[in-house]
């Protein structure tokens, strides 16, 4: 597996919304910022304008993705919105529609709409929430704000899937839409970073400028695809191509932080990955270069907040209340 992909494939989310919006002109909606989730608007037909904080407004049409990994404020509206002004919670009520808290996800779609002329918009947005005790790398990577229009998704199938399964949820109410809607939510969101980052490395920074570089990259693959192996200074140099002394000054400058620091790091969000997994604590003490079960407890609970025992204690006790749902 590349680092990208694994990158992609420990992210999850722990919470998201999948909504329709169906808006007669005029109307202004105020998406305010919020302490996590990251909000995506697809516009499916008509236009809309996306305005930001000191920024000149952005007309977007058919096929335009929007996203914000850090749900900085936006409001999108139509050509006359300055008419009618509502924030996101105000349009939620007006249509007696069910409140979305970060880490839940509802029971059914929810369906937004306001009625006014004749120039229609319709918009699929989602939240999604990660599942993130730490900020990660690839996320930190990513600009405030990411556009992909009709010409470079490349991801219309995926988006077509998810408006096809809200349209049939929303006229039958199946059992069971929590777990789809989350998977779907999961593919659209990795979709959605995986064409930013391939078609447009030019705009990412950090770790994600480092992925890109041909040295840098390829040293950070060989730390995440064999984390438990013994990587000195001078092996991952040589993956690089580069003498110990460019490496090391290198590394730092792109990721941020020394390779045997970030090295700590990926073992740790190993360990956890097998954690929750089922995996006993006493097998991975090795696997996450320590000699014993104080340190390697102490350097868990100093990087994610809480010691393995809990973290694993915690998982089982969820698996046990799902089993009883």
């Amino acid at each position: 597996m590349d680092i990208l992909s694994r990158a992609l494939s420990d992210k999850r989310l722990r919470g998201s919304l999948l909504a329709m919006l169906d808006f007669s002109d005029p109307w202004r909606v105020d998406f305010e910022t919020a302490p996590s989730g990251a909000p995506m608007h697809y516009i499916i037909e008509g236009y809309a304008w996306l305005e930001r904080p000191n920024l000149p407004a952005i007309r977007l049409g058919p096929g335009d993705l929007v996203m914000f990994p850090r749900w900085d404020r936006h409001w999108l509206r139509s050509a006359d919105g300055h008419k009618r002004d509502l924030t996101v919670r105000e349009v939620v009520r007006l249509n007696e529609g069910d409140v979305w808290a970060p880490g839940q996800w509802l029971d059914r779609p929810l369906k937004l709409s306001l009625k006014g002329g004749n120039d229609r918009t319709r918009i699929l947005s989602l939240v999604f929430e990660l599942d993130e005790s730490t900020p990660h790398p690839l996320l930190l990577g990513l600009p405030r704000y990411i556009h992909l229009d009709a010409a470079d998704t490349g991801m219309e199938r995926w988006l077509r899937m998810t408006l096809d399964f809200l349209s049939e949820e929303s006229e039958q109410q199946q059992s069971g839409y929590a777990v789809v809607s989350s998977r779907l939510a999961d593919l659209v969101f990795m979709q959605i970073l995986r064409s930013h980052i391939l078609r447009h490395p030019d705009q990412v920074a950090g770790w994600l400028r480092a992925l890109v570089d041909p040295g840098i990259g390829a040293a950070l693959a060989v730390m995440h695809d064999r984390p438990e192996d013994d990587w000195p200074l001078h092996k991952l140099a040589k993956h690089s191509g580069m003498s110990r002394s460019t490496f090391c000054s290198k590394f730092k400058y792109l990721v941020g932080q020394t390779p045997y620091n970030y090295l700590r790091i990926v073992r740790l969000e190993r360990a956890k990955e097998q954690l929750i997994g089922g995996e006993r604590i006493k097998s991975l003490i090795s696997q996450a270069g320590y000699s014993t079960h104080y340190a390697f407890s102490k350097a868990f609970r100093d990087h994610f907040g809480i010691s393995p025992q809990k973290m694993r204690g915690n998982r089982a006790s969820h698996r046990k209340s799902e089993s009883e749902d």
